[in-house]
């Protein structure tokens, strides 16, 4: 079924469809009660002014990045994009054979300090739906606040139009999120199906969330969406290439979509999630696969991608003609949206940041170098102060928990070295982790301290993210590395001051992050190729329960008890872990 929605600051409409993509779809129904203006004839009936030059602008992962905030100030980002984007509308709004259209390709939300703002009204799909962007695909890190909250953006910002298809969405997000779109752009029907990656889903609900295979979805829309289209894009956030490296992408990335599709079935794909800095300068042979040609534009608002597609007549094909990036800080600014829209915001964000948060002890594991290079070398007293914060947050909360861990994952700075400030804890804590309840046998615990000993870093190998963990004051061990990552053995464990080999039966609960160990991904299938006999601790296989606790406040609350992060707080090594390199 589709249902008419009419673009804001726009002068066309816009069909969202509304049903299940994850089945064969045979027809469509137009919402009843409706005028015949919203009618959907077939694109081949449409008169349509040729050639006909489709301007595709296009911007993915940007994370909340609308402006940068640099040491010497406000650095104008998503402005720049919206000069590009209103000098191109203004340039073809009387040419009745060329328009625009602006998409995101998802992850519009989570990673940046703008983060600290959601809680408060303020998120991109508001600036999208008041600049008029078209429609985004949904990202796994727009998941990270939850279903719920998700849902209360979209509709705060007026039902912003957020595609997924091969999202099967629980019920609050049935009326947010939509398996595609069909856009009028003078005259020339737009066809647009979202899909979303199912990796690194971190979200207070992401286990309860279901996702179809992607190529299943599309050839389930091709049959009843093509016909009514001229162009049709697949606005993806599957990433590139099941190869890349920069971010997990599971099942297909977009070069295999565009394999497993017909020939022709899609005109483009408008990718994201693993930040390629695709086409810069033109479109690239090596990225048109089975004659699909494949896009995407860095990340954080580097850049901006253009895509023209043009139409000689009805009877040709669609035909991507040109795509090229443009470097986001050479692009003026808009200074009226500037002003408007990003200035307030960014006003409300630097009296958040610059909030007092209190002191910071002097130990060198809150050091960047340590933070960066030595965190799975040794006990860390950084480690220390984290887990020792949720242990006491998710006990101050009513849950009755053991021990916690933590792994490098959700530290990606230091402090400084005098007073702390909301901002510089931001900065440690950029992410939306929550906190996640995990329970274990004591077995399975000495089994996930064995799998760890392999994890630690070791003499003359390069430093990787291998999943290493630090854990909380309840327990001790040491471990001896061996002669390699095969042999390597925790010993001498001890849980509450007692001996793990007498406790193998007991059940233990832990606090832990949501993204816990899935950055060592990569590591973990090079050692599972290297050691196929030893199987590594899977701990997304064992029972969990999110609190829907986010992380980085958490310890913020633990912060203030002590007056900031300090001795009295966890920042101590106390001998919990050893590693004996024998």
């Amino acid at each position: 079924m589709a249902a008419p929605y009419l673009a804001k600051n726009q002068r066309r409409s816009r069909f969202l469809w509304i049903g299940d993509a994850t089945q064969p779809v045979t027809e469509i129904e137009i919402t009843p009660n409706l005028s015949s203006r919203y009618q959907i004839p077939r694109a081949a009936d449409l008169p349509v002014v040729t050639p006909f030059r489709l301007k595709i602008l296009h911007f993915n992962d940007l994370h909340g990045r609308i402006a940068h905030l640099a040491p010497e100030g406000n650095i104008p980002v998503f402005s720049r994009l919206v000069f590009r984007y209103h000098q191109q509308q203004r340039k073809y709004a009387d040419n009745p054979q060329a328009g625009v259209l602006l998409l995101s390709a998802g992850d519009d939300m989570v990673g940046t300090p703008f983060d600290a703002l959601v809680s408060e009204g303020n998120h991109p799909y508001d600036l999208y739906q008041a600049l008029g962007v078209d429609a985004a695909a949904l990202g796994n890190h727009d998941l990270d606040l939850g279903t719920h909250a998700l849902a209360k953006m979209i509709q705060r910002s007026g039902a912003f139009p957020v595609l997924s298809a091969n999202l099967m969405p629980p019920a609050q997000l049935k009326k947010c999120v939509y398996p595609a779109a069909l856009l009028d752009v003078k005259g020339v029907r737009v066809g647009i199906i979202g899909l979303t990656t199912s990796a690194q889903m971190k979200g207070s609900d992401a286990r309860n969330l279901t996702f179809v295979d992607p190529v299943r979805v599309v050839k389930n829309l091709l049959p009843v969406l093509r016909p009514y289209c001229h162009v049709l894009i697949v606005l993806s956030h599957l990433g590139y290439d099941l190869h890349s490296t920069s971010a997990t992408v599971e099942g297909y990335g977009d070069r295999q979509l565009a394999a497993q599709l017909p020939r022709g079935a899609v005109d483009l794909i408008i990718g994201g999630h693993t930040h390629h800095i695709l086409n810069e300068t033109c479109l690239d042979q090596g990225n048109i696969v089975n004659g699909i040609p494949i896009v995407q534009a860095g990340t954080l608002g580097r850049f901006l991608g253009e895509v023209t597609i043009t139409l000689r007549d009805q009877q040709q094909p669609a035909t991507v003609t040109n795509a090229k990036l443009s470097v986001t800080a050479d692009l003026p600014v808009d200074q009226a949206f500037e002003q408007i829209q990003i200035t307030p915001i960014v006003a409300s964000l630097h009296q958040k940041l610059n909030q007092p948060l209190g002191i910071v002890a002097n130990h060198p594991d809150l050091e960047t170098d340590a933070v960066l290079n030595d965190f799975a070398s040794h006990e860390s007293a950084f480690a220390n102060f984290i887990t020792a914060g949720m242990v006491a947050q998710a006990r101050k909360k009513g849950y009755a928990v053991d021990f916690a861990l933590t792994d490098a994952a959700v530290v990606r700075t230091g402090l400084p070295t005098d007073n702390l400030v909301y901002g510089d804890w931001f900065a440690v804590m950029p992410h939306a982790d929550t906190l996640r309840l995990f329970q274990l046998t004591g077995e399975q615990l000495w089994a996930l301290l064995q799998d760890n000993a392999r994890r630690a870093n070791r003499c003359g190998e390069p430093h990787l993210e291998r999943g290493f963990v630090q854990f909380s004051g309840q327990i001790r061990y040491q471990i001896r590395l061996g002669e390699n990552r095969a042999a390597a053995r925790a010993t001498e464990i001890f849980v509450q001051g007692i001996p793990l080999k007498e406790q193998l039966a007991q059940t233990f609960t832990f606090v832990t992050h949501s993204f816990i160990r899935q950055a060592a991904c990569h590591w973990e299938r090079q050692f599972q190729q290297q050691y196929p006999a030893i199987a590594l601790f899977d701990l997304d296989q064992q029972p969990s329960k999110d609190t829907e606790i986010l992380l980085r406040e958490a310890l913020i609350s633990h912060i203030k008890i002590d007056g900031g992060v300090t001795k009295a707080g966890g920042v101590v090594r106390d001998g919990r872990l050893q590693i004996d390199d024998i």
